[in-house]
């Protein structure tokens, strides 16, 4: 399959590349977000030395970093078996032979995490040899890592040796949806939006589906039967990223079932609500999870650690946990057909509503970079209140132009009632400018459709024209 996305990321790197200084790239995120093929994309066709670390000694790095090197013509190639330690290593880089035409040399570190596991004074040693040679170079140098709070901690922290160092910062994302589709393009926009609330915007997850079969087929082959590609994926994910899987696994299935305060959290799982912030910013900081606040909410109430709401922001973990995990027993003995018939299909279009929320609020905000909106959106999320709620709102700078939003994915029609229920909800933003949008798998009603055509501040949006591919 051709590679399909990343644009934004590939012209950050591309304009890294062009600078006449030398660069030192720190890019990461979690796994499966596809790190590695994205650097693997842009090193094409360029000068580069690509090592991927693996987990083992210091020797063990040290002596398959010497042979990439020596491929790479460095001369102590001719003299050495193997560097003696990682000083020697590194420095060598700006020794290695000059490219043809005055081409810049890249220098792809994945997995830079192992190599300081084996060896805690890497940082160091590497943070030593920018500061006095490295950073005159003509190098651009990526360090990729997948451990989240590695990276963040050990090489984007304060306290780090490479702190302040790294010419650019890079935390790679979840596609956004209009790529994430690109994956199935002979599915229905029905298809291709249901896939995405099961897969997400995960590159990995949604390579794994064969777009020459249906979707249930695909779920059906690949998540449900047991051995199959996504059948473990978040266990082993967890045991990949945490030591104590039981316990975040409880959280996730908590917040999976509708436990999405703290307190009812700490009720579901025993967990004490002082040792459950912790687990929660653990899974926060991979994108498991996500906190949520009103889009309304004031910046200080984001501070306050009993406020906002907790929701699984990672979709594939999102359906694993609502989907597979409580049917476990009978997948393991092979009711494949009968899970997909009776426990998942007829609720899909359901479990897809929050995911087309999403959808809907991306989109928002990609007409809005693309000026097609009234406004420029500052802010957009969730609104509620006790008493009511809306899916999307949207707000400017001020917070007094504000576009309000209800999103259906169900298989019939809106009408006016729903026009009418979101006007009333809206009308509690209280803003000068107010624009209301229906979003909608299926259509609108004649008279609806009448109603909008006849006011200015009403705009319908179909699942088709959200689907429709724009400039970026």
């Amino acid at each position: 399959m051709a590679f399909i996305g990343r644009d934004d990321d590939l012209r950050f790197l591309h304009d890294s590349y062009e600078d006449q200084r030398a660069q030192l790239i720190v890019l990461y995120g979690r796994r499966r977000i596809g790190k590695t093929e994205t650097l693997s994309h842009f090193a094409h066709g360029k000068p580069t030395l690509f090592f991927s670390a693996q987990t083992g000694t210091r020797q063990e790095q040290l002596t398959e970093f010497s042979r990439r090197m020596f491929e790479e013509g460095a001369p102590a190639g001719k003299y050495l078996r193997q560097y003696p330690d990682w000083q020697t290593a590194l420095g060598d880089l700006t020794d290695l032979p000059e490219p043809a035409n005055g081409r810049r040399r890249l220098v792809i570190i994945d997995e830079f995490p192992y190599l300081v596991r084996s060896d805690p004074s890497l940082s160091s040693i590497l943070q030593n040899l920018w500061d006095h040679k490295l950073r005159h170079s003509n190098l651009m140098i990526v360090l990729c890592g997948s451990a989240m709070s590695f990276m963040e901690k050990e090489l984007l922290s304060e306290k780090a040796p490479l702190y302040g160092r790294a010419t650019g910062i890079m935390k790679m994302t979840p596609m956004p949806y209009w790529d994430a589709i690109r994956f199935f393009p002979g599915y229905s926009d029905e298809d291709k939006a249901l896939a995405y609330s099961i897969l997400g915007g995960v590159p990995q997850y949604l390579a794994t589906f064969d777009p020459e079969r249906g979707l249930g087929d695909n779920v059906k082959r690949y998540i449900l039967r047991r051995g199959s590609a996504l059948y473990s994926e978040p266990e082993i994910l967890m045991r990949e990223e945490f030591r104590e899987p039981a316990k975040y696994s409880t959280i996730i299935r908590a917040i999976a079932l509708g436990d999405t305060r703290l307190n009812d959290i700490a009720t579901h799982t025993l967990i004490p609500v002082t040792a459950l912030g912790f687990y929660l910013s653990s899974l926060i900081e991979v994108g498991i999870v996500e906190r949520e606040f009103p889009v309304t909410a004031k910046p200080a109430e984001h501070t306050k650690g009993t406020r906002g709401i907790y929701r699984l922001a990672d979709d594939y973990f999102s359906f694993w946990y609502t989907f597979v995990y409580p049917n476990r027993s009978a997948l393991d003995s092979g009711d494949v057909d009968g899970v997909w018939e009776e426990n998942m299909r007829p609720m899909l279009h359901d479990y897809a509503s929050r995911a087309f929320e999403r959808m809907c609020a991306a989109w928002l905000m990609r007409e809005s970079l693309q000026g097609m909106l009234p406004f420029r959106v500052n802010r957009i999320g969730r609104w509620w209140d006790r008493t009511d709620e809306m899916d999307v709102v949207a707000l400017d700078r001020t917070g007094l132009k504000a576009i309000a939003g209800e999103c259906k994915f169900r298989s019939a029609p809106m009408d006016p009632s729903m026009l009418d229920l979101l006007r009333t909800r809206a009308a509690k933003l209280k803003p000068q400018e107010l624009q209301l949008m229906l979003f909608s798998l299926s259509g609108f009603t004649e008279k609806l459709s009448r109603i909008a055509s006849e006011d200015e501040n009403v705009r319908l949006v179909e699942l088709r024209e959200m689907l429709t591919p724009k400039a970026q």
